[in-house]
Parts: structure tokens; C-alpha cells; sequence
């Protein structure tokens, strides 16, 4: 085994065994790596990490031979706890959901850093002030845009016809449809050019440049219908962290 030493986000922990933990990593250089924290639970102070989701670590970790994905970590120091995230709810709800999202939708060992930019990123956008729901479309768009998962806008997916007005959401073909090819083609949502405008507008400026773009009650609501929609199809099950923005409110 080798020491690695890399930049990482809390995703999940759960109990294993008598004293360790299982912890779900987002690393900037390996992707998503899950690792085996031995002895935390009896003395998590010598790791100088509290491992809360979503905070930002420096880990040290033993890559266990082929055949394995559980490796050894065996150092965790703090970078980051984004505790003006946690000292609001619905902030601290959504960057909750940011990690559930992560966890699920990745595959293991797919390095990409432009995934743990987005996720540091948005945090820092929220620690800005930025709406928590703006950044959770601003995460699910860019997200679904890195994993060549992005939902077609520009053109009717069916007939190709550019632009169409009205346009219609359909999570199962992947896209727009235009009124003729939506017809009868089961679940869509009606969809604004407004909101189509503010996705595109997402899909090419960097997040720190979309800290003061406004956006309508009627744009924010299209759109978070529309990606909670495509997100859930992309998934295999409703994320907990979803159910809960629910029942607060909170989308």
C-alpha cells in the first residue's frame, strides 16, 4: 500500500465495527473514495477533525490493492467547516443535500476536479449570502453539465426544431419538446424561455460570477421543478436530505 495525501469533502460517515468509522470522501485528485478511519470513535481528537458532511479536509490515506475500494485513512485535518453554512438551516440543509447528491450520482475513483471546485465553490457562494435555493440550481446545472448528463435546451429533442415556444420539460427524453412533439408524450412540464435564459446563462459563467443574477419567483420555481424532476430520474432512489427540504419548506 501507498500514503496519499489529497483534499477532500466529508460525504457520509457511518459506524463500522467497535471503534472505526466508514467515511465517504469527495477528493479533489481521486474522485469519490471510501476509507476506513480505525480508532476514531475512541479518540477522534488526534485526527483534528470532527468529520462533519461537508467539510473540507486534508486526508492521508493507504490505497489497498486492486480488487479493494476501502482504503486506510489514517490522517484527517480540518481546512474548512463552513460554519456560516451551518449556522442557518436551510443553508446548512442544502449543502447536506449538495453531499447526498455527490455520494449518489458519482461513480467511485472517477477523478474530476471540476466537480470539487463546484462543490467548494457553492459553499462559498451560500457563505456569500447567495439564496440557497439559487445555488442549488446553480449545482444541480453545473453538476449534470460535468457528468455529460445536461438536459438538451436549445432545440426540441424530438424533431429538432430550434428554440421552440412553448416549450416543454421531459425528464425521460432528456430535454425540451416543442408543443406538436409534446403532445401525448406522458410527464412534461411546461417550461419558460426565462428560465431556459437563467439555465443557459448558468451553463456558461463560472459560479462566482452568478453570485448577483436575479432571478424571478416564476424562473426559480420553473427551474427547481424542472431539475427535481431530471435529478430524481438520474437517481435510483429519493435522497433523504430531499424529503427533508420538503417537509420544511425549504424548495
Amino acid at each position: 500500500m501507498s500514503a496519499t495525501k489529497t483534499l477532500a469533502f466529508i460525504l457520509k460517515t457511518q459506524d463500522y465495527r467497535d471503534t472505526s468509522l466508514l467515511g465517504h470522501f469527495y477528493t479533489r485528485d481521486f474522485g469519490k473514495v471510501h476509507g476506513i478511519i480505525k480508532g476514531i470513535r475512541d479518540t477522534r481528537a488526534r485526527f483534528g477533525s470532527t468529520l462533519e458532511p461537508f467539510s473540507l479536509n486534508e486526508i492521508l490515506f493507504y490505497r489497498r490493492r486492486r480488487g479493494s475500494d476501502l482504503h486506510q485513512v489514517t490522517h484527517v485535518e480540518l481546512l474548512d467547516l463552513f460554519t456560516d453554512v451551518r449556522d442557518n438551516l436551510e443553508r446548512l440543509s442544502y449543502a447536506s443535500y449538495f453531499a447526498e447528491l455527490l455520494d449518489q450520482i458519482v461513480e467511485l475513483e472517477e477523478p474530476s476536479p471540476e466537480i470539487f471546485d463546484l462543490f467548494k465553490d457553492t459553499l462559498l457562494l451560500m457563505t456569500a449570502g447567495a439564496s440557497p435555493k439559487r445555488c442549488a440550481r446553480i449545482f444541480e446545472v453545473k453538476l449534470c453539465g460535468i457528468l455529460g448528463l445536461l438536459p438538451e435546451i436549445k432545440a426540441c429533442v424530438i424533431c429538432r426544431a430550434p428554440s421552440p415556444d412553448p416549450a416543454y420539460f421531459s425528464a425521460k427524453h432528456g430535454g425540451i419538446q416543442c408543443k406538436s412533439c409534446s403532445s401525448g408524450a406522458g410527464a412534461v412540464t411546461p417550461v419558460s424561455q426565462g428560465t431556459l435564459s437563467f439555465m443557459d446563462r448558468v451553463i456558461r459563467f463560472d459560479v462566482k460570477d452568478l453570485h448577483n443574477v436575479k432571478v424571478s419567483q416564476e424562473v426559480g420555481g420553473d427551474l427547481e421543478k424542472m431539475m427535481r424532476r431530471f435529478v430524481d430520474f438520474q437517481l435510483t432512489r429519493q435522497l433523504k436530505t430531499v424529503v427533508f427540504l420538503e417537509k420544511m419548506g425549504f424548495n
